[in-house]
């Protein structure tokens, strides 16, 4: 019973649509349908257009976080790297600091050092051999200017001071003929004046007769027996290169007779 219902329900309701169709299909006509299809599709398109605009907008989003991302690993390095620097300067500056101070420290002993060694080379000078003695006094007045003065700096003097005594050093290694005025028993004298070294220090007469020394002990010029005059003679041809070196028979210590 109920299934013939069902089958008497099927076929009215094919019925009704074989009846109600013409009228439904004769209503809407083919531009309406058209319009509808183009408004759809209009709709699809502006859809895909968005999906697209969406699509981009994203791949840009994306792009901007890489780099947003890559920056701040940039960022972070370099803020690593200078904290680095930052350490390395402030390890310079401590160490700057420190030799600021130990500057400050030889300043205070250097310059007393100086005037000290000024005053020991003075009276190294003044108790030498009697040799250059107006080029030796002009250097000394020199030094003690510079050691003096206010305006000039203490390295300035260092360079001065250490350049005086290496001028004195190097007399100890040269021979040298120079002419002087030096004092005698008999009165002030002209002569040549051989200086071996700071060795010795010799006389001869203009006239090549009279020969004599410095004798360090009495701190004054004595005269030599007459056979030493030829070998002084010798001496001061050889330090003004006319002779080739060679040995010669001069006193060192005391004089023979």
């Amino acid at each position: 019973m109920k299934i013939s219902m069902k089958i008497k329900l099927v076929f009215f309701f094919c019925l009704f649509l074989s009846a109600g169709c013409p009228c439904a299909f004769s209503e809407t006509q083919p531009t309406d349908l058209e319009k509808k299809i183009e408004k759809m599709i209009r709709q699809g398109q502006a859809s895909q257009s968005k999906t697209e605009a969406w699509a981009k907008q994203s791949e840009a989003y994306l792009n901007e976080i890489r780099e947003l991302r890559n920056r701040k690993r940039w960022l972070s390095h370099q803020q690593n790297k200078y904290q680095i620097y930052i350490r390395k300067q402030e390890e310079t500056i401590e160490e700057l600091e420190r030799r600021k101070k130990e500057t400050e420290k030889i300043k205070m002993s250097l310059e007393p050092f100086l005037d000290e060694l000024f005053t020991r080379l003075e009276e190294f000078v003044r108790n030498d051999l009697p040799f250059l003695p107006e080029e030796r006094q002009k250097r000394l007045r020199f030094l003690k200017d510079s050691l003096d003065s206010y305006h000039l700096g203490l390295d300035e003097k260092t360079r001065r001071v250490f350049e005086a005594l290496q001028v004195e050093v190097g007399y100890g290694g040269t021979v040298e003929k120079t002419e002087g005025t030096i004092p005698l028993e008999s009165g002030s004298a002209q002569v040549n004046i051989f200086r071996l070294g700071r060795v010795a220090l010799f006389y001869q007469s203009l006239d090549g007769k009279q020969a004599g020394w410095f004798d360090r002990e009495k701190r004054q010029w004595e005269p030599l027996p007459g056979k030493y005059a030829r070998e002084i003679s010798r001496a001061m041809e050889i330090a003004e290169k006319k002779r080739t070196p060679e040995l010669l028979d001069i006193p060192i210590g005391s004089p023979g007779p």
